[in-house]
């Protein structure tokens, strides 16, 4: 995945470069989160390949952070009222699309 196909993704036009820097940032973050939570390694050609699903929970994941910032739900301006959400409440549409490609790791116990 490529900073051309979030782009698409997220329906920011190609021609738009005044948030190419932020978003090759938040892809490598993306990227990063869908390997840890998938227990995916990269491969013997230093290779990452990503299935379809999750270059849509990146792009999803992505688009979260940059809508909802801090977990805020929901907010009032007139009686000042703040609702938060957990990031794993947050998350739970990203961790649907990781899901059936999460690796099983075990860990011997000693």
């Amino acid at each position: 995945m490529d900073l051309a196909e979030l782009k698409v993704r997220l329906g920011i036009p190609a021609e738009d470069t005044s948030q190419d820097a932020k978003l090759q940032i938040d892809l490598e973050d993306g990227i990063s989160y869908a390997m840890a939570y998938c227990n995916l390694f990269v491969g013997p050609d230093n290779t990452v390949s990503l299935p379809p699903a999750v270059k849509k929970g990146i792009a999803l994941l992505i688009k979260i952070d940059r809508e909802s910032p801090s977990g805020v739900l929901s907010e009032s301006i007139g009686g000042m009222s703040r609702s938060y959400a957990a990031d794993e409440e947050r998350l739970n549409p990203v961790h649907e699309l990781f899901r059936p490609y999460r690796k099983i790791r075990f860990r011997a116990l000693r």
